[in-house]
């Protein structure tokens, strides 16, 4: 039987632990297995919004850098903000060789200058975002005709089978989880994407997306699962039993298991404000 060694990671963590900086303790795993954003998603954004190279570009919960890499790549000249250093620190250092401004904190506490920036962009980050206060301080910062863009990785479980097992795994360890080794629950994000529409700030957001997929190892596969805020929730011991269980039946079933994802982007464009 194959352990997968997340207890030392999960030494400070229970149950009380803020969801939305759970990460930090595994800030670099994180960035080695969370699923990366298609290259076309970025070029299709740029062409979209029709910023130039020097457009200033807000990012929200930037996390290791994994999509902020793909914007200065494209020339944008970014503001960073991220609330726990720790994952700000991998992001620093991934983009050392950039001039991008990192700013720690929570996005709703940013204090920018209005009408600033020609885009606010948030990678997987935007559902942590308190909305009531997000969209119109996103609104603020944004110059007329700039845009809010949000993309998250959804995964697809229906276009992939599972390894037999994997569900009854979950049910034993940790029932309240049933469902995520099939990924069958419903993570859309539409009604963000209507929230968007119907705060007054925004035109109705276009929507974009993109289908792929991804094969890991098994002790990639334990990495991944060990980056995701409801399984950290478990706390330490019970996290650990669940992938040690996991590890053993993906290893029954060839070692390897295939990941289908789609990235959805929405991109809604800042109203007039009279």
């Amino acid at each position: 039987m194959r352990r997968c060694d997340v207890a030392d990671d999960l030494r400070l963590y229970g149950v009380s632990v803020d969801r939305a900086t759970i990460f930090g303790e595994v800030a670099e795993t994180y960035d080695q297995r969370r699923p990366q954003y298609p290259a076309a998603m970025f070029d299709d954004l740029v062409a979209a919004t029709c910023l130039s190279p020097g457009s200033p570009v807000l990012e929200i919960g930037c996390g290791t850098g994994l999509a902020t890499v793909e914007l200065v790549g494209r020339g944008l000249d970014v503001t960073a903000v991220e609330p726990d250093p720790r994952m700000l620190q991998v992001a620093q250092r991934r983009l050392a060789a950039h001039d991008v401004r990192f700013v720690e904190g929570r996005f709703e506490d940013y204090d920018g200058e209005p009408r600033s920036v020609g885009m606010v962009f948030a990678a997987g980050s935007w559902h942590w975002v308190d909305a009531e206060l997000g969209l119109p301080l996103s609104a603020s910062l944004l110059q007329d005709g700039g845009y809010l863009a949000t993309c998250w990785n959804l995964p697809r479980p229906q276009d992939l089978p599972r390894p037999p097992g994997l569900e009854a795994t979950y049910l034993e360890l940790a029932p309240e989880l049933a469902g995520m080794a099939s990924q069958v629950k419903n993570r859309t994000q539409t009604h963000r994407r209507e929230a968007i529409a119907t705060s007054g700030y925004f035109s109705e957001p276009k929507a974009f997306s993109y289908q792929w997929t991804k094969t890991l190892t098994t002790a990639e596969y334990c990495d991944l699962l060990s980056t995701h805020s409801d399984l950290r929730m478990l706390g330490p011991d019970r996290l650990t039993e669940l992938l040690t269980a996991v590890a053993e039946v993906v290893d029954q079933n060839g070692g390897k298991l295939q990941l289908a994802y789609e990235t959805v982007l929405y991109l809604g464009s800042r109203k007039s404000q009279k």
